[in-house]
């Protein structure tokens, strides 16, 4: 495990430098290998950080969700947690360059040994957004940092939901995202660590179309009833995003 110290160097041959539509914030992101979508966003959005939360970003990739919740959540402090060094050093760099270095840390490690990483240190709040796609499964990126992110190579989902298991305090939250395939897959794997499922929500592209991802809240030892959510409608019938879409994007 190693704790990077970042520094605010951008190389503009193998990297650029993207404008976040929150607080003037910035991200340094690979020309060719890993870049944060939509999904990541919608679960920043999704996970609801409360205040003074300390919160695990697993498999943090570039920073964004770690970016994400701090700007929304100032007294939040936020530790991510990934496995790929280039990802984190970018990462590191993209805290720094926002100012968030007092709040937001970044590890280098495997989260399968979060316990040997972070020791005692325990989590309001954790969020993840775990590779979509099993070994064998999908369509394999030629790409190594894209093929770690979006196949479970070294990380299953019930390495994340265990990760998290272990390091969430009592009452401890867990939000993720995940393919719509695999929600029952999700479900069972909570349930069987001690999750009881409070929140989820559907993501459609369109509203005539059936699901493709969905979110998931689950809150350590709740025997709560879940609260299925409206579904979340990415693009309009004009095909451009939907009003939600716009209002996370560039209000909220």
């Amino acid at each position: 495990m190693c704790k990077y110290p970042g520094e605010q160097v951008i190389d503009p041959t193998t990297e650029t430098l993207d404008e976040l539509t929150r607080n003037g914030m910035k991200i340094i992101q690979a020309r060719q290998g890993y870049r944060f979508s939509m999904d990541a966003v919608l679960l920043a959005h999704f996970a609801e950080a409360r205040e003074k939360d300390q919160v695990l970003d697993l498999g943090c990739g570039s920073g964004i969700i770690s970016i994400l919740v701090a700007s929304r959540e100032p007294s939040a402090h936020i530790t991510g947690l990934e496995i790929q060094p280039d990802l984190a050093d970018r990462a590191q760099r993209s805290v720094q360059m926002n100012g968030l270095l007092s709040r937001v840390e970044i590890l280098h490690g495997d989260l399968r040994r979060v316990e040997e990483i972070l020791g005692l240190k325990r989590f309001n709040l954790v969020v993840a957004n775990p590779p979509f796609w099993r070994q064998g499964e999908g369509k394999p990126n030629s790409n190594q940092e894209k093929l770690v992110a979006r196949h479970e190579i070294y990380a299953t989902l019930a390495d994340y939901v265990e990760a998290a298991s272990r390091c969430l305090n009592k009452n401890g939250r867990l939000a993720m995202v995940q393919r719509a395939a695999r929600a029952t897959e999700m479900s069972v794997l909570l349930q069987e660590h001690g999750f009881g499922v409070t929140r989820m929500r559907f993501i459609h592209a369109h509203i005539n179309k059936s699901a493709n991802l969905f979110l998931v809240e689950a809150t350590k030892g709740s025997k709560s009833e879940v609260n299925i959510l409206p579904p979340f409608i990415v693009y309009g019938s004009d095909g451009k995003y939907s009003e939600e879409i716009n209002r996370i994007y560039f209000e909220d």
